[in-house]
Order: structure tokens, then C-alpha cells, then sequence
């Protein structure tokens, strides 16, 4: 199988934190697309989301002490695809590496490379 390296730019609200200290120090941040929905039961609040971490030591404290789940960031990182590693029942193949964000606006619009991508602003059913 070849190996892939791709970035990615993403922004959305953070809809979980898992803090992971084996076998090496890192932090797991689950990033939504769209707006947090009025339910409390777990994996409902924010049912489309995607995985990231965060390896680096600093990052994962600048992380931990600025933002928190429910707030929205503009994040920039790696994508990684390479061999198959066992997990639960199945096999996880790609890894999404966050390597820096900015704390932004809940209303802003996300602006790459020169261009413009509107978000959802409100993904709460009426």
C-alpha cells in the first residue's frame, strides 16, 4: 500500500476532548461540522463529526487552556494514510494530525486560499 500526506483546513465547533496519556502523551478532539443539537444523550448533540490529534505537548496545553467543547476553531493540520492498525472490531488506516488552530467566531465564514466558504450557521431542527 503507498502512502498518502495530504493538509487540511477545517473549521467547526469542538463537540469532544479525550485526553490520552498511553502509550505516548496525546490529545483526541472530535470536530463538527455543524452546530451542537438540543440533545443531551450522547453521540446525538453532534452527530456528523471527525476525529483529530493533537501530538504536540505544547499545543495540546495552548488547546486545553483556550478553548473548549461547544466553542468553534479554524484548525490546520496533516491527513496520513498508511498500513492498517487493529481497532475494536476493525481497522483504522487514516490518521488527521492537527498541527495549529485559532479560536474564531461561532458566524464567521471560512477563508482559504484566497476563497470564501460559507458554513452552516444554525443546524438545530426548527
Amino acid at each position: 500500500m503507498h502512502a498518502y500526506f495530504l493538509k487540511f483546513h477545517v473549521k467547526g465547533e469542538i463537540a469532544h476532548t479525550l485526553l490520552l496519556s498511553e502509550p505516548e502523551p496525546k490529545l483526541l478532539v472530535d470536530i463538527s461540522a455543524e452546530a451542537a443539537r438540543d440533545s443531551d444523550a450522547p453521540g446525538f448533540r453532534y452527530p456528523k463529526r471527525v476525529s483529530f490529534t493533537v501530538r504536540d505537548q505544547d499545543l495540546i496545553e495552548r488547546f486545553r487552556n483556550s478553548v473548549a467543547p461547544g466553542d468553534v476553531i479554524e484548525a490546520t493540520g496533516t491527513f496520513d494514510q498508511s498500513g492498517y492498525v487493529p481497532h475494536h472490531k476493525g481497522h483504522i488506516d487514516t490518521t488527521f494530525e492537527l498541527l495549529d488552530f485559532v479560536h474564531s467566531p461561532a458566524q464567521a465564514d471560512l477563508k482559504h486560499a484566497g476563497r470564501v466558504f460559507r458554513t452552516v450557521q444554525d443546524a438545530r431542527p426548527n
